[in-house]
């Protein structure tokens, strides 16, 4: 059986339970709440992520997940997102609350992660990004996707220069044993030499592999293609697009 078929069980395995987010100082997280005014009840606990700021002293990026909207069902809710940078003590530096509903549910909302990657969009502005994962459960139709939003601090809030778009994105269909189709893109974010409106173009290059595979005399095969394109994120009213 070949390696793509071993990833895609592995992933429905790893995706069958509740995946938790990155850790967070429990004693900070408090101190956040107190200010926030917030009580563990009207948070997504498990989704809020941390992560220390590069070459920046005593400052910590943070998510914490409001609940907008639960369901019966733990799976099915909606959050905004409170990103935050504090110190080491939880005292919030800067504060924006997230406009963008964040729904989980027939994609269950899986993960936040910050990405605090060399997104130096101006002069002397460098943003971070937020990630968010989510996961399909049907397994003869696998679908993961993971987007990312783009922020960077200003005065004691921030600017939202990117709206959940798309970084990686799974799919396909296979009759659970081998016969099947599937599309699997990598989009990466590079900073280009040219800039619109003063700020740095956005080069995404995607990587797109389609897989196809077949039962030949009780032998699983697959031929995949590969190809690679190349697009252009510019800075227009207030955002990429």
């Amino acid at each position: 059986m070949k390696k793509n078929i071993f990833l895609i069980i592995l992933s429905v395995c790893l995706f069958s339970g509740v995946l938790s987010g990155q850790d967070f100082d429990s004693i900070r997280l408090n101190n956040i709440l107190q200010s926030l005014k917030l009580d563990k009840t009207k948070i997504k606990e498990e989704l809020c992520t941390e992560k220390k700021m590069p070459n920046t002293e005593d400052s910590y990026i943070a998510v914490i997940p409001v609940v907008v909207e639960q369901e019966n069902d733990d799976y099915v809710f909606t959050v905004r997102n409170y990103i935050l940078i504090t110190d080491a003590d939880g005292k919030i530096k800067n504060k924006y609350l997230d406009p963008t509903d964040i729904n989980s549910d027939a994609l269950s909302l899986r993960s936040f992660t910050i990405d605090t990657g060399l997104y130096t969009i101006g002069t002397n502005i460098r943003a971070f990004g937020v990630k968010a994962d989510f996961v399909g459960s049907s397994r003869p139709n696998p679908y993961e996707i993971s987007t990312i939003s783009m922020y960077y601090p200003e005065s004691k809030t921030f600017k939202k220069v990117l709206d959940q778009f798309t970084l990686d994105l799974y799919s396909g269909e296979w009759d659970t044993r081998c016969n099947g189709e599937f599309e699997d893109n990598h989009a990466y974010i590079i900073m280009d030499p040219s800039k619109t409106n003063n700020f740095t173009d956005l080069k995404i290059k995607t990587i797109s592999v389609t897989t196809a595979n077949k039962e030949v005399k009780g032998d699983c095969e697959s031929k995949e293609i590969s190809k690679t394109s190349y697009k252009i994120l510019k800075f227009k009213n207030g955002k990429y697009q």
